[in-house]
């Protein structure tokens, strides 16, 4: 089924199996909700070689019917675990209209890609309104189906994330695109576990090869080993957090790339996936190169008078290959006659046999 999906482009970026992984950076909460973050992590971004930066459009006043209960708890860079409110917490993250604009339009200037994840209705308005060229559905947001809806109408690409939902759950939403003819779809495979045994790289690979979508990869965390070891799977995107300062005591810093972090890790994924190669055995030219030295070639054991009969006490597999017949035809030299005189480590060629 994977050989039939078809390529998607973002703002005129092709994604797709056979071409460079997309990367984008996650910078919704690192930005702190500040605009002159926000374009440095734009600036850092473009600079680092990613293809697209992600915010997120968010209203949590249209979010929550409990406002005062609800709380989440994350680790800052000292390792002390903050608990906040909520509500309180996104409250932060929320940027005026005019600081959208203002904000799309630089990115556009610097030459990235710019999207978000939109969590109420009104934002997908927002979004049309700064001719943002993609989407993405946050894990949480999945079975939001009002939104859905009004996402899978528009036709863009969208990015879904799909850390807390099962097969039944992912055939539900896929529905829903479908309906609206829209299969410009990432489907992303994240997790929020720390063990290592629950975490199973392999989900990018079986999301691909089960719905017949794209599928990508967002490793939480400043680890990269995960996002590398992803590659065998095939994720045609993959997400990082990117912040400009780790220490930060806001939300998700301790868990982001910094920009030097960010611009070797973006180097890395793409040497690597150049490396995953394809589905086939061919030595390369430097290995071609180097086995005309180290390679074995037929040659006299011993000297050999013309009309003697060559045989395993009399011929031998010498380096290096280019002196003499390759060694792999050994069994076919044998038993044949020398036409030759030949003294010791004489080269055996076709022509002397």
């Amino acid at each position: 089924m994977s050989n039939q999906i078809k390529d998607i482009k973002i703002a005129g970026k092709t994604v797709g199996l056979n071409r460079p992984i997309f990367i984008s950076a996650e910078v919704g909460t690192t930005c702190n909700g500040d605009l002159r973050t926000a374009k440095k992590l734009v600036d850092a971004a473009k600079e680092a070689g990613m293809d697209a930066v992600k915010f997120q459009i968010l209203n949590p006043e249209d979010k929550f019917s409990d406002k005062k209960n609800v709380t989440f708890s994350y680790k800052r860079h000292d390792g002390k675990v903050i608990t906040e409110n909520l509500y309180g917490m996104l409250k932060q993250y929320v940027m005026p209209r005019e600081n959208w604009k203002d904000l799309k339009k630089y990115a556009d200037k610097a030459g990235i890609i710019m999207f978000a994840t939109p969590d109420y209705l009104e934002g997908v308005d927002l979004m049309e309104e700064l001719g943002m060229p993609a989407y993405k559905i946050a894990t949480w947001d999945v079975t939001f189906w009002p939104m859905l809806e009004k996402i899978a109408k528009l036709k863009k690409p969208t990015v879904i994330d799909l850390g807390a939902s099962d097969k039944e759950e992912v055939a539900q939403i896929l529905k829903v695109f479908e309906k609206y003819k829209n299969d410009k779809l990432i489907l992303l495979h994240c997790f929020h576990t720390q063990k290592f045994e629950e975490m199973n790289l392999r989900t990018v690979e079986y999301l691909r090869q089960a719905f017949g979508y794209l599928s990508g990869f967002s490793a939480p965390g400043t680890d990269s080993e995960l996002d590398y070891l992803s590659l065998p799977y095939g994720p045609v995107y993959v997400e990082k957090r990117l912040t400009l300062n780790r220490k930060d005591p806001h939300h998700h810093h301790a868990q982001a790339l910094e920009p030097e972090e960010m611009k070797e890790y973006v180097a890395i994924i793409h040497n690597l996936e150049k490396a995953r190669g394809w589905f086939d055995l061919k030595p390369t030219e430097s290995d071609l190169k180097m086995r005309s030295v180290h390679f074995r070639g037929l040659v006299a054991r011993v000297p050999i008078k013309k009309g003697q009969k060559l045989t395993s006490k009399n011929v031998a597999c010498r380096r290096p290959y280019y002196r003499g017949i390759d060694a792999k035809y050994y069994h076919l030299v044998l038993n044949r006659t020398s036409k030759v005189d030949l003294k010791e480590n004489d080269p055996i060629n076709w022509d002397a046999i």
